[in-house]
């Protein structure tokens, strides 16, 4: 039984690392891709289509959160994956933006189901196992992005890019395979718990999400902020690198993020979290600003080392405390709301680094996101750690 369940779980881990994976594959390469593809100059667009992709992912997330409150989510993934796949598969016959555009917005509306997927390794896996559960997520999450961006800075140089969604879309078919043979006989349903003193703990539930919901946008908004222009701050002057170094800068993070995960497992005990977090976010708001400033590259190199380290156990800190704050009942409803909160961050993200780079300098994205992050620790001791770190402190 324990190795079917190692089984049932590697094999959703895969559908997060794929799921990652295609959402990360162009990301850092956009203003390249469209200039390629579709002969669009304007850096601008890039800012517009991440803009369309969020707030898809933003207004359908909570619908599969709240089918999952109704349905099986076994069968609610089943249903994502094949028409990710389809929709995975149109993109690469696309001919104009606008068609890759719309394809896109009909595969993230299928794919925000893989939301669901998260919340039902922790549900499987049963509360002694978080901790080690979400460790292993962000090296998988990070993994993908190292994995992508190598092949997506390969993709860019194709001389014909889009082919290579044809494959992405046969990875789908596969996991959708997997699923289907390694889920049978696993129950997937929400558990059924007595309704006792459903109307406080409902509000209670209500305030919590509310709080750490309005921590994760401003994380994700400063995380987030950084990444559209990465590669094209790095390829202007003072350091002029080309596709590759500014391809293995925008790694570096994801690399240490995995190294992070030794640490993760041993130090995110449910008592420590409101010190890991609020040391973390110092750490990597510091490391923004330096970022930001420095003109030499071996700084930067150092700097995103550091980032990447504190974005992985920031990261996971906050998901850590959404898990152990929701009740079993309310856990993939819960996780779904979070990142409905969590991509309205996503969609601010490159709208406000678009009228940063354009109104100011490429490196206006950094010092912001780092005044962002400030804030950020302001508010998560007045919300969502407050109890706690007034506990600690007595």
């Amino acid at each position: 039984m324990n190795q079917r369940s190692q089984v049932v779980s590697g094999v959703l881990f895969l559908c997060v690392f794929l799921a990652i994976f295609n959402e990360v594959l162009l990301s850092p390469f956009y203003p390249q891709f469209f200039r390629k593809v579709f002969g669009i100059e304007d850096l601008a667009y890039t800012g517009y289509y991440i803009f369309v992709c969020r707030l898809t992912v933003v207004l359908c997330s909570p619908f599969w959160g709240i089918l999952a409150r109704r349905f099986e989510v076994k069968y609610l993934l089943y249903l994502g994956q094949l028409g990710t796949a389809m929709m995975t598969a149109l993109m690469a016959t696309s001919t104009t933006a606008s068609q890759f555009i719309i394809y896109t917005i009909l595969l993230l509306a299928c794919k925000s189901s893989y939301l669901l997927v998260y919340p039902l390794i922790i549900q499987l896996a049963g509360e002694a196992k978080r901790t080690t559960v979400a460790g292993t997520y962000q090296a998988v999450f990070h993994g993908a992005i190292i994995i992508a961006t190598i092949v997506g800075a390969w993709m860019v140089d194709l001389d014909a890019p889009l082919s290579l969604f044809y494959w992405i879309a046969l990875a789908d078919i596969f996991q959708l395979g997997l699923c289907l043979y390694c889920l049978r006989g696993v129950s997937t349903q929400r558990p059924d718990l007595q309704e006792v003193c459903e109307s406080s703990a409902s509000k209670n539930q209500t305030s919590f999400i509310l709080a750490i919901g309005c921590v994760i946008l401003t994380f994700q908004l400063a995380n987030n902020l950084v990444r559209p222009y990465f590669t094209e701050y790095v390829n202007a002057p003072p350091f002029s690198l080309n596709l590759l170094s500014s391809s293995l800068l925008f790694l570096i993070p994801s690399l240490t993020a995995i190294a992070a995960l030794p640490y993760v497992r041993r130090a995110c005990e449910p008592k420590r979290l409101p010190s890991i977090y609020l040391v973390g976010l110092s750490l990597l708001a510091i490391s923004l600003l330096i970022q930001g400033q420095t003109q030499h590259v071996w700084v930067l190199t150092v700097a995103r080392i550091v980032y990447g380290f504190c974005l992985a156990v920031t990261q996971a800190t906050l998901e850590l405390q959404l898990f152990n704050q929701s009740a079993l009942n309310r856990l993939h409803f819960n996780y779904s709301l979070a990142t409905s909160f969590a991509n309205v961050g996503h969609l601010a993200a490159p709208l406000l680094a678009s009228w940063l780079v354009s109104s100011d300098h490429l490196a206006a994205p950094l010092w912001v996101a780092a005044m962002i992050c400030g804030a950020n620790l302001l508010l998560v001791r007045l919300t969502v750690f407050r109890k706690l770190t007034l506990s600690l402190q007595a």
